[in-house]
């Protein structure tokens, strides 16, 4: 155990640290940029400084070996877009996030709009629902399971299967096997050409099948390529909704003050997505020896970047647990950094904006009726129930 990282005694994959994250990562923060988690044999980088240094330099701090902290689950998702580095993950990037960028998500903004309104509608006229089991998945999975095209046994499975991919980026204790389960599953899809030649060929799953065959892939590297729109376009999305409800109703001034203003819109989004941090830590693969936040890191060893501990660093965010839709929120890694920003931000956004701005137009404030539930998964931050009441 090197002697120049501080301990910090803390289980970060604990049921507890899950179900209230903000005491842990202050906790990390109050010890240093960079501490040694014994209950977790890991180092653990929590600094904001530390995480953006680390996160813009892939060619020590790699992703290639994988960004989960279980060896054997990386071992099947190398070579995705998240677990690899330039040149490979330039290649592989460039497929998968062409139907993502802002100019080729204009053409699906008619859709989103049409489904953010008819959603604020029935939330309105609910009066009371769940946040995050109601609403939060409803605008997501409906685009995503369109637009991504996996078919009527693929969709039905996205959001158990990108859970489970996030489970095992983690530690998921006695979650494991379940996840496990539904890995196996995912696996049997990808692997099942009965079910990549039934794909709809308009769906973005099977352009990136076709593109990556075009650019000299085999079949079955090619085939994988959708894994990328399985996890990422959903659980974060859904995750940062469901929180935003939480907040609004905490704080019905930042409600007010949205429905009043709504160029405030994208720094709004902003700002629930660094408190949210839906990403809790994804590890990286240190490939040289390098001193990060004061602390020397041996080669070839695994490191765990904790975005949502960053976020909440008050020596870049003055009393960063204050929800404030005005603050300056420039540089949060809610969304990643480097080349491994997340890969559907633009999407999120659009979704969130959409639905936020319908919601303003027919809800003057939220209120809670009952105490939110975190969700347990070792990766993602959530909720799984916010029990709200909507005021018109």
């Amino acid at each position: 155990m090197p002697a120049k990282a501080p301990i910090c005694d803390l289980d970060f994959y604990a049921d507890a640290t899950i179900a209230d994250t903000v005491p842990a990562y202050h906790q990390m923060l109050g010890a240093g940029p960079v501490v040694w988690l014994p209950k977790n044999n890991i180092h653990a980088i929590c600094g904001f400084d530390a995480v953006t240094a680390t996160l813009r330099n892939h060619r020590v701090a790699s992703s290639a070996h994988g960004v989960s902290i279980n060896e054997d689950i990386n071992g099947f998702l190398r070579g995705s877009t998240l677990n690899s580095d330039p040149p490979q993950h330039d290649v592989t990037r460039a497929i998968t996030f062409s139907p993502l960028t802002p100019k080729a998500l204009q053409g699906v903004k008619d859709l989103v709009e049409e489904e953010a309104q008819s959603l604020a509608n029935e939330a309105a006229a609910k009066g009371a629902f769940d946040a995050a089991s109601w609403l939060a998945p409803h605008l997501p999975l409906t685009v995503v399971r369109e637009l991504v095209g996996l078919g009527a046994h693929g969709k039905e499975h996205m959001l158990s299967w990108g859970a489970a991919t996030f489970e095992l980026m983690g530690d998921p204790r006695n979650r494991k096997q379940q996840a496990l389960d539904r890995m196996g599953q995912l696996r049997g899809f990808l692997d099942d050409p009965a079910m990549m030649a039934a794909l709809p060929e308009n769906g973005w799953a099977s352009r990136a099948t076709r593109r990556g065959l075009e650019a000299g892939f085999d079949p079955k590297r090619a085939g994988t390529l959708m894994r990328d729109y399985i996890a990422p376009s959903l659980d974060t999305t859904i995750s940062a909704i469901g929180y935003a409800i939480y907040l609004f109703a905490q704080n019905p001034d930042q409600w007010a003050r949205l429905r009043a203003d709504r160029s405030l819109m994208k720094n709004a989004i902003e700002e629930i997505v660094r408190l949210n941090t839906p990403i809790r830590a994804f590890s990286r693969y240190l490939l040289d020896d390098v001193e990060i936040g004061g602390v020397a890191l041996d080669k070839g060893t695994r490191v765990l970047v904790v975005y949502g501990a960053a976020n909440r660093d008050p020596a870049r965010f003055e009393d960063p647990d204050r929800f404030d839709i005005t603050r300056d929120v420039r540089g949060h890694v809610g969304f990643g950094q480097g080349v491994h920003a997340c890969l559907g931000m633009h999407l999120a956004r659009m979704e969130m904006a959409s639905l936020f701005n319908a919601l303003a137009d027919r809800v003057t404030g939220f209120e809670l009726t009952g105490p939110p539930v975190a969700a347990k998964n070792s990766t993602i931050s959530a909720f799984a129930q916010v029990p709200v009441r909507s005021f018109a």
